[in-house]
């Protein structure tokens, strides 16, 4: 058993004793406040269910010098404003506050983002209690797992789907590779992931059908604390991205720390994003020695728009990254 597995058995032994000291209370005042339930069976459900998506999703089986990189696609655009606000960080003396963005998943393109898990959750009658909820949304930053044998960092089939048709850019960055969650792909994956779910469903079962508040309230803190692992399933098309993500869900942020971006998508209609700026994303934590940025095949005036980069990456004080051209020939058809 390994140590993801230790900790999910840990947490589950502690659900399953305070379930049963709040069926002794229930049995005894033939009542059970409320915010025992919250307090005393939410937080420890959150701690399974917690564990049980670092049991499914941890990465492992990296030990090479990548294991500390991953890579992301993105825009110019985005890339620009990331390294202006690190400059203006620099400049005014407020600290290195500047993080990769978090984008909202309502744009994403899987139009099942976030629904393909719970779509194809099939739960035996004996826990139809716990009813579908439609999902709403989170923040993610997605990352592809670096593969010693394969040059993901210039790769064509990225740079078509997540590079802007070759007009973006491509950032492999430092991240401890225990800040992610890898996407499974496929209905197997739910099914295994449904399968393990079942034994924390058991263990609550002993409280449900006692009072509807309780009900209520333990159904709200199974899919509060799902809302995650909900956006780390996808469907088998998308297997090759072989992607990790950092997960937050809208649930958990405070309203007041979001930012937005306003564009008018290619002069037809307005169109806002809005995005979360995460502290395990810091510019100056993962734009590091080692580090490298990649303009795209398509960019263009790519060497003035590198020569652009780099002089805000010396302004900005962040020496660490290099710069490259992507070196794949492509022209949109």
């Amino acid at each position: 058993m390994n140590q993801t597995d230790e900790r999910f058995n840990e947490s589950l032994g502690r659900l399953k004793v305070s379930v049963e000291e709040a069926r002794i209370r229930f049995e005894r005042d033939k009542r059970l406040n409320p915010r025992y339930v919250t307090r005393f069976i939410g937080q420890k459900l959150d701690d399974v269910l917690e564990n049980l998506c670092a049991q499914r999703h941890n990465i492992k089986g990296i030990k090479s010098d990548e294991a500390n990189f991953i890579i992301h696609y993105t825009s110019i655009s985005t890339l620009f404003s990331l390294l202006h606000d690190a400059l203006n960080d620099n400049n005014y003396g407020n600290g290195s506050n500047t993080s990769l963005r978090l984008y909202d998943s309502i744009h994403f393109n899987d139009p099942d983002e976030g629904s393909y898990f719970t779509r194809n959750m099939n739960l035996p009658p004996k826990y139809s209690w716990l009813h579908k909820q439609n999902t709403s949304h989170a923040y993610i930053a997605s990352f592809i797992i670096p593969n010693p044998n394969v040059d993901l960092h210039d790769n064509l089939v990225f740079w078509r789907t997540y590079g802007h048709e070759g007009q973006g850019c491509s950032l492999k960055l430092r991240v401890p590779h225990d800040q992610l969650r890898k996407v499974l792909y496929g209905i197997d994956e739910v099914d295994s992931t449904v399968k393990i779910l079942l034994s924390v469903l058991d263990v609550l079962y002993p409280l449900i059908n006692l009072d509807n508040d309780i009900d209520r309230i333990l159904i709200d803190s199974v899919w509060k604390s799902l809302e995650i692992i909900r956006y780390l399933y996808k469907d088998e098309a998308y297997e090759y991205e072989k992607e990790a993500r950092i997960v937050v869900h809208k649930l958990r942020i405070n309203e007041t720390d979001l930012s937005f971006e306003y564009n008018d998508y290619e002069n037809l209609f307005p169109y806002i994003r809005h995005y979360y700026q995460d502290e395990r994303l810091k510019v100056r934590d993962i734009l590091v020695t080692g580090t490298l940025i990649t303009l795209g095949p398509r960019v263009p005036y790519r060497y003035d728009v590198r020569y652009c980069i780099e002089t805000m990456l010396r302004r900005a004080g962040l020496s660490g990254p290099e710069v490259r051209l992507s070196e794949i020939p492509y022209q949109k058809p």
